[in-house]
């Protein structure tokens, strides 16, 4: 029976405060929840249920960051969040040129992913030392909590990029040293093997339940398909174009969309929410009502979108109350008003997919026009063209004119989407004003800065 986060938060609650205050946690005798050594030594599949749920409530906790921020960072959107200036000076860079240490409400994409790392480890740990479990099921939960935590590291990756991450946290007080780039790419996307031949070796079927947000995924099969998927993602990064495509040809891709079948464009695994004392979906706001923090479409998405492109419907029009803000100003001091936001959401509680089929053939053509395989990569870009309305592209089939017109099919295709602009215009060597529109007179970062304590613990053992 699939259960909803709402549901079983006390499980999630547990497992997480178990994590980060264990000391606190062991101190308290409580016969409900179990304590970090009760999990750790021979814990029964109760137990072992309470850490899936609890990292699968982790899981969650990048996206609101990974979007806000690196999704102003790339100006898919404006942050009118009225709580802190900062939101607008130091994320548009109209008062700084570069970022600094402990760079302003940058821990979601940080430190926020490490904890849910930690806890993928203790749930692997507690895992393969539970008497109670086959080996099926053992590879189960590992080729699960693998999968998870490998996508959790993509965060600090595209938040460090040049600074590189550390990999080896398994022990807090011994982490191991910084990869670069490149290193902690192939060290992440080994441990998405590693977890995909864990479920490869799961049997038919989890003993485990999971959420709505994994419905069609919640088993060995449809689990290893989100784990290629994410696969697919990682290769592309690594630039190993063939390496995407095989590993797509082992996911939930699904080339055959067409206009009238465009909810396939959002098959893959969600993010769910609810109401306290669970999180509601951060990206959730009453349409066009009188409010000063609100996320806003940036006005470029608007006005270079082509015409009948049925992805605009992503946007709503805030006719009666446009928002402002005294730090998001032209280069004329004169305030720019957010006039779109987003309409993705029906309610508070709305899912929201981390990896979708329109993400996946927008990967395939694009590996495909790296390794010239023209026509695929012209058909796939069509299939994403024609689903939304417009006709076939006509433009040039160089390399870099298919690069362009890829990315600005994902710019629409997978806007506010965790930062997707940013990550694609760097890693295409495009973060750059030719295609960053900065009427708001701020700068473009290509990274966050290295955080104090990170610097801090170099310099103590170094």
């Amino acid at each position: 029976m699939i259960r909803s986060i709402n549901k079983i938060l006390a499980f999630t609650l547990c497992a997480c405060l178990t994590l980060f205050t264990a000391c606190e946690i062991e101190e308290v005798i409580d016969p409900n929840n179990p304590s970090l050594d009760g999990v750790l030594n021979d814990a029964s599949q109760s137990e072992i249920q309470s850490l899936i749920t609890g990292l699968e409530a982790a899981h969650r906790g990048y996206f609101n960051n990974a979007t806000t921020m690196f999704g102003t960072f790339g100006r898919e959107v404006w942050p009118y969040f009225g709580s802190d200036p900062r939101f607008q000076q130091d994320w548009l860079g109209t008062n700084i040129s570069e970022t600094y240490p402990d760079f302003f409400a940058s821990a979601g994409t940080y430190t926020t992913p490490y904890q849910t790392v930690r806890q993928a480890n203790v749930l692997i740990q507690s895992a393969e030392n539970a008497s109670v479990l086959t080996s099926e099921q053992l590879n189960g939960v590992t080729g699960f909590a693998k999968t998870l935590e490998a996508f959790q590291y993509i965060w600090p990756l595209m938040q460090q990029y040049n600074n590189g991450i550390r990999f080896d946290v398994d022990e807090p007080l011994n982490p191991g040293p910084f990869l670069d780039y490149d290193d902690a790419l192939a060290a992440i996307r080994m441990l998405l093997d590693e977890g995909n031949s864990d479920l490869n070796n799961a049997g038919s079927s989890f003993f485990f339940d999971l959420t709505s947000g994994f419905s069609g995924f919640n088993d060995p099969d449809g689990m290893q398909q989100v784990n290629r998927a994410i696969a697919a993602r990682l290769a592309l990064y690594a630039e190993d174009y063939q390496g995407a495509l095989t590993a797509l040809n082992n996911s939930f891709m699904d080339l055959n969309v067409t206009e009238s079948t465009s909810e396939k464009m959002n098959i893959g695994p969600a993010h769910v929410y609810g109401e306290a004392p669970d999180i509601n979906n951060p990206l959730f706001y009453p349409l066009d009502q009188s409010t000063n923090t609100i996320l806003i479409v940036h006005p470029a998405l608007i006005e270079d979108a082509l015409p009948g492109d049925a992805r605009l419907n992503k946007f709503a029009e805030r006719v009666n109350n446009p928002v402002q803000n005294s730090g998001i100003t032209d280069a004329n001091g004169n305030q720019l008003l957010g006039r779109y936001q987003d309409a993705r959401w029906a309610t508070n509680t709305s899912p929201i997919p981390f990896i979708r089929n329109e993400e996946l053939i927008l990967i395939y053509a694009e590996a495909n026009a790296q390794l010239g395989n023209v026509t695929e990569a012209v058909d796939a870009i069509n299939t994403v063209r024609n689903t939304w309305g417009l006709d076939d592209y006509d433009g040039a089939t160089d390399t870099e004119s298919l690069i362009d017109e890829i990315l600005f099919q994902r710019r629409y295709s997978l806007w506010a989407e965790a930062g997707h602009r940013w990550i694609d215009l760097r890693r295409t060597g495009r973060l750059n004003s030719d295609y960053i529109d900065l009427r708001d007179t701020g700068n473009i970062f290509t990274q966050v800065a290295r955080r104090t304590s990170e610097t801090n613990w170099e310099n103590r053992n170094g």
